[in-house]
């Protein structure tokens, strides 16, 4: 069951030469097939740096689905909020600097948030009206101060 609607998955995996498939570092390949009631199949080919000795097909299937909870935590955030994958930058240390910027930037949201009445119903939208209510005389004394509050 995923969400309530009935699923089934099925891997084959193989072993692989990192070089033969132009992939560094990969050891092992699979395809998983999803099939969902009132959807199409849906086939991904998926690639590990860990040998079957060390991730059999049971618990590949199991680090595939808790893989969702980064894409839909962090990475969720950073997209909707940072437009982070509509990004035009591309030089590789201004994308670092860029998102270590943004990540601090949801480091301070997420603690902003956290100290607010009914913090599940806050966002990092709400997080930005609250700074941008004083300009960022709060961001700046946030940040500055040794025992910060918002």
């Amino acid at each position: 069951m995923n969400k309530g609607v009935a699923e089934s998955r099925t891997i084959e995996t193989a072993e692989v030469v990192a070089e033969n498939i132009g992939f560094p570092f990969a050891a092992q390949a699979a395809l998983l097939l999803r099939q969902r009631t009132g959807r199409k199949d849906e086939l991904v080919a998926l690639l590990t740096d860990l040998p079957p000795q060390e991730l059999d097909a049971s618990q590949w299937l199991e680090a595939n689905r808790q893989c969702w909870g980064i894409e839909s935590g962090l990475h969720q955030r950073l997209d909707v909020s940072f437009n982070d994958d509509r990004c035009r930058v591309r030089s590789p240390r201004g994308i670092w600097v860029l998102g270590m910027f943004r990540r601090l930037a949801n480091s301070i949201a997420m603690e902003w948030r956290q100290r607010q009445p009914n913090p599940k119903y806050k966002t990092i939208t709400d997080f930005h009206a609250d700074l941008g209510e004083n300009n960022l005389a709060k961001a700046m004394r946030f940040i500055s101060c040794r025992h910060p509050t918002l």
